[in-house]
């Protein structure tokens, strides 16, 4: 009575995958329901509307559903993700603001080296005693002053601050540019390893419904061989613990490849509800389809990334500023000299008398100018003109010991980068030709157990031993993949191929 119990349940589980064999006939049934009754539409004369209205609204039905079937299908492959990412990440645009900033101040120290020229005037009524103007004694007059006046300055002489300052701004200008070229390039490095994280998820989550599918093929073929003798309660049983762990298995790939793909968008900015449907073709490719055989030495990368490495480029610009920061506070302890000259006039009246000259006549001959040149020479300054030198010191080195750290870093990344390559390519051929032997091994030890000679834990042993082959031989391509990428990153590749920079 209890293995009837069993048998039923086993022969519910076959019931549920026939019911999805009889769902896709039906449909396809509808499908050609559908064709007839469109033909019977074409061949209506009498009705509401001609001939030409139905025809376009056929056209505009069978182009709606060829744009969603385009759009079901449309697939993003690593690049089209990456520059999307940069695209769309607001970070890029806070340093791309930031680099446009610091070429403003490049433009405002370049404005230091022209004349300053300011103006103005001034209104003044004067009721009561003041001073006469004209005999600079005082009267008790009601009186109307009128003044106009120009000045300008220019630098002649600043213990070379001046030049010193669009140097430290240009360094500074290139430094925000090279910031703007790092967050680009980490926001697609990163992008990109979301990509394969979100591969690989998906392809483990294949490896699981394969798997699952061939424990359900193998648990009916137990049942029956059960009904007819060949095989044990125990056999059924074993099959049935192994169903229900792929089933687990299959189902909790399925949550990381939702988590994984969820975690790509967030890196790309991309809306969560909408559909992104990944390139897997590279899953389905041999490692010698798409091994990349080069001579070069991790020495020679690294070489060629210390010229191009944005991150190096901002620590050696950064040492650059401080130095130039350095010789800026040599200023203060400098005479400076700045050249400066003016215009002036100005109007004067008695309210109750008429007898002044007019406006012209009085802004004429009021009329006059200077020019001079000023010396400023700091004597004593609280101590902190040699402070502010000894301190420009102290960053100029720190600059220097960053910039060397930074530099060892990146030798140590080039290094560890070149040798993963190389390690993950040998993996995978490797594994290649391990999963290809464990194929073989479980599939003669399933021959063998459908005839009787294996048990079902050889089965089952030889089956985890095949999936995690094929495991690790999809990690270690997919990683290779990353290795190679990021190798060439190195080299001054770009590491978005296949869009130009102004889609970038």
């Amino acid at each position: 009575m209890h293995s009837d119990k069993k048998l039923d349940t086993h022969c519910q589980k076959i019931r549920h995958l026939r019911f999805y064999v009889i769902f896709y006939l039906i449909e396809n049934e509808l499908n050609k329901t559908l064709a007839r009754y469109l033909n019977a539409l074409l061949r209506i004369k009498e009705n509401n509307m001609n001939k030409k209205n139905l025809l376009r609204m056929m056209i505009c039905f069978f182009s709606g559903w060829m744009g969603l079937e385009a759009a079901a299908q449309e697939v993003w492959d690593v690049d089209r993700c990456m520059n999307y990412a940069v695209q769309h990440n607001r970070t890029i645009r806070q340093r791309e603001l930031e680099a446009d900033n610091a070429r403003l101040d490049r433009m405002k120290a370049i404005g230091s080296f022209l004349p300053g020229v300011t103006a103005g005037t001034s209104v003044q009524y004067n009721f009561g005693r003041s001073v006469d103007p004209e005999t600079n004694t005082y009267n008790t007059l009601s009186t109307f002053n009128n003044g106009y006046s120009m000045e300008a300055s220019m630098p002649i002489f600043r213990g070379g601050g001046l030049v010193n300052e669009v140097r430290r701004a240009k360094a500074a200008w290139l430094m925000g540019k090279a910031a703007w070229q790092e967050a680009k390039d980490n926001t697609a490095l990163e992008t990109f390893q979301a990509y394969i994280d979100a591969l690989y998820c998906y392809g483990t989550l294949r490896l699981a419904r394969k798997k699952l599918q061939e424990s359900d093929s193998l648990l009916y073929k137990t049942c029956r061989q059960e009904e007819l003798g060949l095989k044990g309660l125990s056999d059924v049983a074993q099959m049935e613990a192994q169903q229900a762990t792929d089933s687990y298995n299959l189902t909790h790939q399925k949550n990381l490849y939702e988590t994984a793909l969820l975690t790509l968008k967030q890196k790309m900015n991309f809306p969560a509800e909408d559909t992104l449907q990944l390139d897997t073709a590279v899953l389905d490719t041999q490692t010698l389809q798409y091994i990349q055989l080069t001579q070069e030495r991790a020495d020679d990368v690294f070489r060629i990334a210390l010229n191009v490495n944005p991150t190096l480029q901002q620590a050696a610009l950064n040492a650059k500023v401080a130095y130039m920061r350095r010789k800026i506070s040599w200023a203060n302890v400098v005479p400076s000299i700045t050249l400066f000259g003016g215009i002036s006039s100005s109007y004067y009246k008695e309210l109750h008398s008429t007898a002044y000259p007019d406006f012209r006549t009085q802004f004429n001959n009021n009329f006059g100018s200077y020019v001079g040149i000023s010396m400023s020479i700091p004597i004593f300054n609280r101590l902190s003109g040699v402070t502010s030198m000894r301190q420009a010191k102290n960053n100029y080195r720190i600059a220097c010991e960053q910039y060397e750290s930074q530099k060892e870093e990146l030798q140590k990344l080039v290094l560890q980068a070149v040798q993963d390559r190389e390690g993950y390519l040998k993996e995978s051929i490797q594994m290649e030709k391990k999963v290809s032997s464990d194929s073989l091994a479980y599939h003669v030890t399933r021959r063998k157990y459908e005839e009787g000679l294996m048990t079902s834990l050889d089965v089952q042993n030889n089956a985890a031993t095949l999936l995690e082959s094929e495991t690790l031989l999809l990690q270690s391509k997919l990683t290779y993949l990353m290795k190679c990428r990021l190798v060439d990153y190195y080299k001054g590749e770009e590491i978005i191929r296949g869009f130009d920079d102004t889609d970038k």
